[in-house]
């Protein structure tokens, strides 16, 4: 019998995954995690309030196939994707976490040990976003991805169908904010940590499969959500006074929204308006602004070409410094 070897190091990370009804969906990506064996310690699934509940359907279907180790958490209200995050993120015990949607799966391992090699060698990137491709892998177009180039650079945010992130950072800066709960919460989070110093890289070349899942998608659901975390975003984080223009310019492009995606939403601009005023008090209370450096240098890098990221390693970028 072969034992294993003491001297080596542990797994260094956890994919974490929230899933809501959509079992076939969580045991298609928890099938692919069997790629990562060897890199992978286990895999958190929060289960928020499926019904029934996923776990036992699942593991059932997969059987043989599940990964080696997989934790599954169970939310009997639901939570929302941000606080299942933030849940799997505390319960994990690795340094790096690959989040991915339950409708997105791993398509190579390595793709996942570029994203994970990027955060060892450089501790000024918070996470590393992954491209988003089809079952075969092929990558989605340049406008579904990022950022719309192919080379790997720097980006305001990832898009949480899947990224890679430093555990510790995360938690350090609060995680998720849970009353976001979808849609606009990855930017709200990369610009805190833009304003604690660290950065999002974006990896074109690093794919996982995204076959989006149509349960529980309503364009007038989504709509409200969009404008609603946008303005909560704002709200929270933006210097004063340009917060209260920023407030009133995303509130009003709900019109245009609406529009543009032909939604049929008669009194939804009121129903937003209604539900942020119930929650401006607390927003308020929770308000820490970024510092107008890190505004401007945010706003720059979502009006500028990407800034490239060169991947090479730390020390032939020190021995072209002295050439």
């Amino acid at each position: 019998m072969t034992l294993p070897d003491p001297a080596a190091a542990p797994p260094p990370l956890t994919v974490i995954v929230a899933t809501r009804d959509r079992p076939e969906a969580v045991e298609r990506c928890l099938r692919s995690l069997r790629l990562l064996e060897g890199v992978l310690a286990e895999a958190v699934v929060v289960d928020d309030a499926s019904d029934p509940p996923a776990e036992g359907p699942v593991c059932a279907a997969l059987a043989a196939d599940l990964p080696p180790r997989v934790r599954w958490i169970r939310n009997e209200q639901s939570l929302g994707p941000s606080a299942c995050r933030n849940q799997a993120a505390r319960a994990a015990g690795t340094p790096y976490l690959l989040n991915l949607d339950d409708d997105a799966f791993v398509l190579s391992r390595e793709a996942v040990e570029r994203a994970v090699a990027v955060l060892e060698r450089d501790p000024a990137v918070f996470a590393v976003a992954l491209a988003q491709g089809d079952a075969e892998g092929a990558p989605f177009p340049p406008a579904a991805q990022p950022a719309s180039v192919d080379f790997p650079c720097y980006v305001p945010a990832f898009t949480g169908y899947g990224f890679v992130a430093r555990r510790d950072a995360l938690l350090a800066a609060g995680g998720f904010r849970d009353r976001l709960g979808i849609h606009g919460e990855e930017k709200e989070l990369c610009l805190r940590m833009l304003d604690r110093g660290l950065r999002v890289v974006y990896l074109p070349g690093a794919v996982v499969g995204h076959v989006a899942a149509a349960a529980g998608r309503d364009p007038r659901r989504y709509l409200h959500q969009t404008v609603r975390n946008s303005t909560l975003g704002g709200l929270y984080n933006e210097p004063f006074p340009l917060v209260l223009g920023g407030a009133a310019k995303r509130l009003y492009s709900y019109f245009a929204m609406r529009r543009g995606w032909k939604v049929h939403d008669p009194g939804g601009f009121g129903t937003i308006v209604r539900g942020l005023a119930r929650e401006l008090p607390a927003v308020m209370h929770e308000r820490r602004p970024v510092r107008w450096a890190t505004w401007k240098r945010w706003r720059q890098m979502t009006q500028s070409p990407p800034e490239p990221y060169d991947l090479r390693p730390a020390s032939a970028l020190a021995r072209e410094g002295q050439g």
